[in-house]
C-alpha cells in the first residue's frame, strides 16, 4: 500500500514540475509538448 501511495506521489509531483521544466528548456519542448497532448491537451501550440 505504501509503494502504491509513494508512486501515485511520484506521478503526481511529477506532473507539477512539467510545466516548469517545459518553461525553462526549449530544446526539449516537443517532447513535454507530447506529454502535454497525452495528458490533456496541457502544453499545446
Amino acid at each position: 500500500m505504501t509503494k502504491i501511495f509513494a508512486a501515485a506521489l511520484l506521478l503526481a509531483s511529477f506532473l507539477l514540475a512539467l510545466p516548469v521544466i517545459e518553461s525553462g528548456t526549449s530544446g526539449s519542448s516537443q517532447l513535454f509538448q507530447a506529454i502535454g497532448t497525452a495528458d490533456g491537451g496541457a502544453g499545446g501550440e
